[in-house]
């Protein structure tokens, strides 16, 4: 069996061979290029340093890194021919072994970056944060406030809508909302929607990290999620705009 291997080898070099036996340039280069193709033969020859059109003294060098040139003593009863021919089965030789090499290091490092993949997806993922409750309090036209009544739902679209009716807004925590609450004159009157008065809206939502303390109308409507819940907690006309004095004016 090992023999048959053999002569496999010696009819690829002969192919080979009849092919470079009278280039004088780029003799490994081209060997490479034959046995695996133009993108690998290029990939190896960066690596290894292999010229295109280099000398065969500078594959002879390259050759003599991986494995010893033939012993003059085993050359030395060969013709002219016959030397040039080991010579060249030589270079064919470090040409397999090059490429063997250089595929078994990218298997290695396609290995070794599997094996970190697969520690860094075993790692724990960390928990995401609770959500932090919040309360946009909006004060609006009581025109605006018509269309909508309490324990209804908002879509991010109605909530924007609101924001940019909003004279004054402020959107903080449950606790400091319903403190808040407690300093504005509001009455339970209905709300007629040609009425000039200003109405009070407050709008709980499940999640308002990216929201609380916000100055600028701006940053609550691009800070919106489609994903959250939006719900309308309290809607009140007021008295007057006493108790606002924590509310950002737009």
């Amino acid at each position: 069996m090992g023999n048959e291997k053999f002569k496999q080898y010696d009819q690829i070099f002969e192919q080979v061979y009849e092919k470079i036996k009278y280039q004088k340039r780029g003799v490994l280069y081209t060997v490479i290029l034959m046995v695996r193709g133009e993108e690998l033969a290029k990939e190896i020859s960066n690596d290894y340093d292999i010229k295109e059109n280099g000398h065969l003294d500078e594959d002879q060098k390259i050759l003599q890194r991986l494995i010893n040139n033939p012993p003059e003593n085993y050359l030395k009863n060969k013709d002219n021919e016959e030397k040039e021919k080991e010579k060249m089965k030589w270079i064919l030789v470090t040409a397999f072994t090059l490429i063997g090499l250089y595929l078994s290091v990218q298997y290695l490092k396609q290995r070794q970056k599997g094996q970190t993949e697969s520690v860094e997806a075993t790692k724990p993922q960390s928990a995401p944060p609770p959500p932090i409750p919040a309360a946009l309090c909006l004060i609006i036209p009581a025109s605006i406030a018509s269309n909508f009544k309490n324990a209804s739902n908002l879509s991010v679209n109605d909530l924007t809508n609101l924001i940019d009716s909003a004279s004054y807004f402020l959107c903080t925590h449950i606790k400091a909302a319903d403190s808040n609450e407690q300093l504005l004159e509001i009455t339970d009157e209905y709300i007629p929607p040609d009425s000039k008065r200003e109405v009070y809206i407050r709008i709980n939502i499940d999640d308002g990290r990216n929201l609380i303390d916000k100055k600028m109308p701006y940053y609550l409507k691009t800070n919106l999620q489609n994903n959250k819940q939006y719900a309308v907690k309290q809607l009140a006309c007021l008295k007057n705009l006493s108790g606002l004095e924590k509310f950002n004016r737009v």
